[in-house]
């Protein structure tokens, strides 16, 4: 099995009330908490790479106060010496705005994304009319009329696979739906390593509180049930204290990984490959 590195990138800091990502009434009235913006990258031994969601394209928000330390996905990866048209392996976990805008900085990729989630947002899209895709409506509360356009632009030009359930996306790394949980065709990744499988559990797990008291956060498009079912089956990957699960908001990343600041950003290292150099000590 390839042993493949895992590395996720802060692009942004939010703050959001501290139910909307663990639950209502346990963390109600609570104040807000940090919640950090990220993205992934793993890259096998064999330096293969896949790209896990995109960000943003600016730093402003759908709803609410603009992001702090914005920086974009792509000038990220290039600060790291990669450079955005050199990635030809991106997954959209799900096309809410935080995950799946800025897709033009990375022409060259092939795009994985389960066409339950494309086709249940082009379905609302078109019930609405292109007039009616408002922020102010929950509905669109966290979709970007613009994402989906360019979305719409990769799946024209070719560059897009849709995806009809689990899928062994490469040697060790096999992309799980989650369908009707925090989105309609969400997706995680079950990502295979020298130290055990990990779990990029997105927004299917928005916290580690989600996962260790089994509670559904505050903001969810799908059914609660089913997203604790989901959660299980993530832990029969990661383990039942959650110590191979990357969530989706959750700023204990950076305690529970090794993690520091490299180029500008901060970076948690979840697992490093052999032969690789660590973003966060000094090279191997």
């Amino acid at each position: 099995m390839t042993d493949w590195s895992i590395w996720t990138f802060q692009f942004a800091e939010g703050r959001l009330p501290l139910d909307f990502v663990r639950g209502t009434p346990v963390a109600s009235n609570q104040g807000t908490t940090a919640v950090p913006m990220i993205f992934s990258l793993l890259q096998s031994a064999q330096g293969e790479r896949v790209l896990v969601d995109t960000g943003f394209a600016s730093g402003a928000s759908m709803t609410g106060p603009g992001f702090k330390d914005f920086v974009r996905s792509d000038e990220i990866l290039a600060r790291h010496g990669i450079a955005p048209d050199a990635i030809d392996t991106l997954v959209l976990t799900h096309l809410h705005f935080d995950h799946a805008g800025n897709l033009d900085a990375f022409p060259n990729a092939t795009i994985y994304v389960q066409r339950y989630e494309y086709e249940s947002w082009k379905r609302i899209i078109t019930r609405y009319g292109e007039g009616g895709v408002r922020k102010d409506r929950w509905v669109f509360s966290s979709l970007d009329a613009d994402n989906f356009r360019a979305l719409d632009a990769a799946i024209e030009a070719g560059r897009v696979q849709l995806l009809d359930g689990d899928y062994d996306l490469r040697d060790g790394v096999t992309c799980r739906l989650a369908k009707d949980t925090h989105s309609f065709g969400i997706q995680w990744l079950e990502v295979a390593t020298s130290a055990g499988n990990y779990a990029l559990a997105g927004d299917v797990c928005y916290s580690y509180f989600c996962g260790e008291r089994m509670w559904p956060p505050g903001y969810m498009q799908g059914n609660p049930w089913t997203m604790l079912d989901e959660i299980e089956r993530i832990k029969r990957v990661a383990g039942d204290d959650l110590a191979r699960m990357l969530p989706g908001h959750d700023m204990e990343i950076f305690s529970r990984f090794p993690s520091g600041i490299s180029n500008g950003v901060k970076v948690a290292e979840l697992h490093l490959a052999a032969g690789h150099d660590s973003l966060i000590g000094p090279k191997q």
